[in-house]
């Protein structure tokens, strides 16, 4: 009611560009995915140092069942009190 209908226009319209920039974009995305690399995350990577978390390679679950297995395994006939 207060409004201008200049102001409700221009609205629409900056609307109606910014749908038609992200369309655009989504079909640049769509038509290239080829080419799209991974974007960096040095925040992200800084705070995983920051907490020790980190990537376990391959070897790690068959040194843990070693372990494991080794104490597991009796080594030696027990020892009775005399």
């Amino acid at each position: 009611m207060y409004e201008h209908p200049s102001f409700t226009y221009n609205r629409v319209v900056v609307e109606q560009e910014r749908v038609d920039r992200a369309n655009e974009l989504r079909r640049v995305v769509a038509e290239n995915s080829s080419r799209i690399m991974p974007r960096a995350h040095p925040v992200r990577d800084r705070i995983r140092g920051w907490f020790g978390v980190s990537r376990a390679d391959a070897a790690t679950p068959v040194a843990a069942s070693e372990s494991a297995r080794v104490i597991c395994e009796p080594t030696a006939q027990p020892v009775h009190a005399q």
